[in-house]
This record gives structure tokens, sequence and C-alpha cells, in this order.
């Protein structure tokens, strides 16, 4: 019996890891605290893995419009003290703690549902006319690198179905294939990425997928944003996924 609560409370802590954030790299003074949305914006905007994670808002704006940060309370009470007050070593000390929460409040780990996915049939069409190109594109890695023979030979079969056959229960095989392919290494592919999309977030992107040891939630961030770039009219927003 001990031995079955001990497993529990292993998995239960596991489940409630938050992000780890070291405030010691910022400049946080009794001076720059004078600002203290400005400053937990620039931490919130460096920790962040995406800018989805604050719909590609000013990080506080973001929480405080969504009532994250809720209007009057003790929290927001205490940042707005910040601007006025003569600021301790105990302020600075519950603004990292505060931002810290918050920064976890923001974090995503992206799933896709059932209704993010706004045409399977076409989805599943476009996967195969990937398989069958020359140049790099996401479908082709997708079929090429990332699906074992089996969930390839799935796809290639359930091509042949027309809209009208396609079922329910096809529709909802197909996004559980997507988000297992979002947990493998191999999903992200600089290449097929660049030949979907060349900007400021794919240059990030693929800067993210150079890093060594990526944690499960940086893979699963990168390899989501890459489905979404490559995928924009048939699958939709990071803001839509769930969790």
């Amino acid at each position: 019996m001990k031995k079955i609560l001990l497993v529990m409370m292993v998995v239960f802590l596991g489940a409630c890891s938050s992000l780890d954030l070291d405030t010691s790299k910022y400049k946080i003074t009794t001076e720059t605290l004078k600002e203290p949305y400005k400053v937990m914006d620039e931490i919130l905007v460096r920790e962040s893995i995406l800018s989805d994670w604050y719909n590609n808002e000013e990080p506080v704006h973001y929480l405080t419009t969504r009532q994250i940060i809720k209007k009057d309370s003790k929290d927001e009470i205490f940042l707005n003290s910040l601007k006025t007050k003569e600021i301790t070593g105990d302020d600075i000390e519950k603004f990292n703690k505060l931002t810290k929460k918050y920064l976890n409040k923001l974090e995503r780990k992206y799933k896709l549902k059932d209704e993010n996915i706004k045409d399977t049939k076409e989805l599943v069409k476009n996967l195969v006319i990937g398989y069958n190109v020359v140049y790099p594109t996401t479908s082709k890695h997708l079929m090429t690198v990332v699906a074992t023979e089996k969930e390839r030979n799935y796809i290639l079969e359930l091509n042949k179905k027309t809209e009208d056959e396609m079922t329910d229960k096809d529709r909802t095989k197909v996004r559980k294939l997507l988000n297992d392919w979002l947990e493998r290494n191999e999903f992200f592919d600089g290449e097929s990425v660049y030949s979907a999309e060349i900007s400021e977030n794919t240059v990030k992107l693929v800067e993210l997928s150079k890093k060594k040891n990526l944690t499960t939630l940086e893979l699963n961030n990168l390899n989501a944003k890459a489905m979404e770039i490559a995928f924009p009219e048939l699958i939709s927003s990071l803001s839509r996924w769930g969790k």
C-alpha cells in the first residue's frame, strides 16, 4: 500500500511540475522595478518558447485583459505599488515569484483536437501529394521520415476514400496520429519549414531545433508551430489548440 501511495505521489508531482525561471539572468534592481510591468514583459518574452503563449501581444497586456492577472487582486495591487514605494529586497523576491507564477500560467503544451483540423480529407490528400513530390515540403518529410510504414500505408489507403466515405472515426484517428507525430524528435525539418515560410519566426524555430537535449515541452512547441505553418488553411492557429 505504501509503495502504491509513493508511486501516486511521484506521478502527481511530475504532473504538477512547473517551468524553472532563473531571474538572476536579468537586471532586476530597486530602480528598474519602478517599471514592474516592463520588467515582467521582458522576462516573459525571453522565457516563453513561443510568442503564441501570449497571443503575440505584450505578455502583461495578455495576462491582464484575459483576467489571468485579476483586476484589483493582491498581485495587481502589489505590482502597481512598486511604481511609487521604496522597494526592498523582499519586494524583489516577491516580484520574482510572481513572474515565475505567470510564466507558468502562459506555458502551453499543444495538442490537436478534432475541431482543429478544418478538412481531414484535404489534409490527407495533401500528405499523399507531398509524399510524391521531389522538392522538400513538410508533407513529404512527414510521410517519408516521420511516419512508420504502417502509418504511411494507412494514410495512402485513407486517401482513396471520398469525403462522404470518411467517418468521424477516421478523422479522430488522423488527429491522434498527428499528435503522436508531434512527440517525435524527427518531426521538425528546417528545410521543409523554410519551403513554407521564411520569416523571423521560422528563423527562431530553426535555431531552437539546433539546441541539444530539447525538453519535451520545447519539442512539442517546436513541432506544433511547424505544423501550423505547414498547413495554415487546413489546421487552425495554435491559440485554438487544446493543452
